[in-house]
């Protein structure tokens, strides 16, 4: 769907229905397709809505509007016109930061988090600046580099053959502000903040951070309900290369999501307004 907000348009999608909503939003240079292959499977069972932030895909932005903060009012904004009180959400690259501040900033929109493959900071640094610098002067070659490295697994020709499309869409200049909108975004100090159960995916294979679980470990020490999942063997990209085992992986944990808000909500009431507890937490 495609809706007005600020005077511009945003465009969304919404697949499925179920126990509750899972929101996903795509990393940097993506738009909502880098999540089609797990909606297809997630959907069965929750209702799934992708999003394409600024600087991708179908929403109406302009280049000096592509803002971190801008990133997250977006989110929001897609939330309201969805119609989603409450969900999970997905942050996936460098917009996992895009959902955790969306949850520290209204966590009572958000009954849990997943960050897959996230960064929260440490953007601004020289290997960065060089690839903006590359994706102006010399795009095709740094989109080739990037493909490359961020699926490194065998048997992943057609997901690479996505991107290197999803990326050309997108164009060099957008993909450098979305890339640079990135630099001052450092959510470390406010990771104890995050009050809503956790899920950190990330792949073993990650060639976009010196240290590819590095920021993992940090995330789920800081955040207090946080549980890491490392798939072995994998990139940057399990949305793309491995759809089916991050499906698996969601499931479980919105539908332990869902019943934590569930018993969470039940032990806030009055003795005197709890008839079937039971039934609270079962009924999805």
């Amino acid at each position: 769907m495609f809706h007005r907000h600020d005077n511009r348009t945003i465009h969304s999608l919404s697949f499925g229905s179920g126990r509750g909503t899972f929101v996903g939003v795509a990393g940097s240079f993506a738009n909502w397709e880098v999540w089609a292959p797990t909606f297809e499977l997630l959907s069965r069972s929750w209702r799934c809505v992708g999003l394409d932030h600024d600087g991708v895909g179908l929403t109406e932005t302009t280049l000096d509007a592509i803002t971190h903060d801008r990133h997250v009012e977006t989110l929001f904004a897609v939330l309201d016109a969805q119609g989603v009180d409450r969900c999970v959400v997905g942050g996936h690259s460098v917009n996992a930061s895009v959902a955790i501040d969306a949850v520290l900033r209204d966590p009572t929109r958000f009954d849990g988090l997943v960050i897959c493959n996230g960064h929260g900071w440490g953007m601004d640094r020289p290997d960065i600046r060089s690839f903006a610098t590359a994706l102006r002067s010399n795009f095709a070659a740094a989109v080739d580099y990037f493909v490359e490295a961020v699926l490194p697994e065998s048997n992943t020709d057609d997901a690479k053959r996505w991107l290197r499309s999803a990326m050309h869409r997108t164009g060099p200049e957008s993909c450098a502000r979305v890339l640079e909108a990135k630099y001052p975004v450092d959510l470390r100090a406010r990771l104890a903040e995050v009050s809503v159960p956790t899920l950190v995916l990330h792949g073993t294979l990650d060639a976009i951070s010196p240290d590819p679980l590095g920021e993992a470990t940090t995330f789920t020490r800081e955040i207090a309900d946080a549980t890491l999942v490392v798939l072995d063997g994998v990139g940057h990209l399990p949305l793309l290369s491995r759809p089916d085992e991050v499906a698996d992986t969601l499931h479980d944990f919105l539908t332990r999501a869902i019943r934590h808000r569930h018993a969470s909500a039940a032990s806030s009431r009055a003795p005197w307004e709890l008839t079937d507890v039971g039934a609270l937490v079962l009924d999805h």
